[in-house]
Protein backbone atom coordinates (compact mmCIF):
# COMPACT_ATOMS: atom_id res chain seq x y z
CA UNK A 1 0.00 0.00 0.00
CA UNK A 2 1.68 3.15 -1.15
CA UNK A 3 1.79 6.94 0.56
CA UNK A 4 -1.29 7.76 -2.99
CA UNK A 5 -3.19 4.97 -1.31
CA UNK A 6 -3.27 5.75 1.99
CA UNK A 7 -3.47 9.99 1.66
CA UNK A 8 -6.78 8.74 -0.74
CA UNK A 9 -7.94 6.51 2.69
CA UNK A 10 -7.44 9.80 4.97
CA UNK A 11 -8.81 12.03 2.35
CA UNK A 12 -12.02 10.65 2.26
CA UNK A 13 -12.39 9.92 5.61
CA UNK A 14 -11.71 13.42 6.64
CA UNK A 15 -14.36 14.90 4.07
CA UNK A 16 -16.83 12.29 5.58
CA UNK A 17 -16.32 13.67 8.83
CA UNK A 18 -16.28 17.37 7.59
CA UNK A 19 -19.56 17.26 5.31
CA UNK A 20 -21.31 15.39 8.75
CA UNK A 21 -19.80 18.71 10.67
CA UNK A 22 -21.18 21.02 7.95
CA UNK A 23 -24.85 18.67 8.02
CA UNK A 24 -24.91 19.85 11.70
CA UNK A 25 -24.25 23.43 11.58
CA UNK A 26 -25.51 24.31 8.13
CA UNK A 27 -28.93 26.21 9.39
CA UNK A 28 -32.21 26.76 7.04
CA UNK A 29 -31.36 28.51 3.24
CA UNK A 30 -27.45 27.68 3.42
CA UNK A 31 -26.38 30.09 6.57
CA UNK A 32 -23.98 28.46 8.79
CA UNK A 33 -20.05 27.73 8.23
CA UNK A 34 -17.73 28.73 5.80
CA UNK A 35 -16.39 24.90 4.33
CA UNK A 36 -13.37 27.08 2.40
CA UNK A 37 -10.59 27.05 4.74
CA UNK A 38 -11.53 23.43 6.43
CA UNK A 39 -11.12 21.70 2.69
CA UNK A 40 -8.05 23.60 2.09
CA UNK A 41 -6.89 22.50 5.34
CA UNK A 42 -8.20 18.13 4.68
CA UNK A 43 -6.29 18.95 1.64
CA UNK A 44 -2.92 19.60 3.07
CA UNK A 45 -3.09 17.63 6.55
CA UNK A 46 -5.37 14.06 5.74
CA UNK A 47 -2.75 11.71 6.47
CA UNK A 48 -1.89 13.83 9.92
CA UNK A 49 -5.67 14.47 10.65
CA UNK A 50 -7.36 10.84 9.75
CA UNK A 51 -5.31 9.04 12.18
CA UNK A 52 -4.96 11.59 15.27
CA UNK A 53 -9.12 11.70 14.82
CA UNK A 54 -9.56 7.79 14.55
CA UNK A 55 -6.99 7.37 17.67
CA UNK A 56 -9.04 10.00 19.71
CA UNK A 57 -12.23 8.63 18.50
CA UNK A 58 -11.16 5.33 20.00
CA UNK A 59 -10.19 6.78 23.36
CA UNK A 60 -13.06 8.52 23.97
CA UNK A 61 -15.00 5.27 23.31
CA UNK A 62 -12.96 3.26 25.49
CA UNK A 63 -13.31 5.67 28.27
CA UNK A 64 -16.80 5.72 27.92
CA UNK A 65 -16.63 2.15 28.27
CA UNK A 66 -14.63 1.87 31.35
CA UNK A 67 -17.17 4.17 33.18
CA UNK A 68 -19.85 2.08 32.25
CA UNK A 69 -18.34 -1.08 33.18
CA UNK A 70 -17.31 0.32 36.87
CA UNK A 71 -21.22 2.06 37.08
CA UNK A 72 -22.26 -1.22 36.11
CA UNK A 73 -19.92 -2.96 38.89
CA UNK A 74 -21.17 -0.57 41.21
CA UNK A 75 -24.65 -1.45 40.99
CA UNK A 76 -23.74 -5.18 41.03
CA UNK A 77 -22.39 -4.35 44.13
CA UNK A 78 -24.73 -2.35 45.76
CA UNK A 79 -27.44 -4.85 45.06
CA UNK A 80 -25.28 -7.76 46.87
CA UNK A 81 -25.21 -5.74 49.83
CA UNK A 82 -29.16 -5.49 49.42
CA UNK A 83 -30.04 -9.12 49.72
Amino acid sequence: MGFGTYYLLCFVYCLYQLVKKWNKNVMAGGLGISPGLDSIMIVIMAPVLAPIDIFLTWMRLYKDAEEARRNQTSLDSKNEKVF
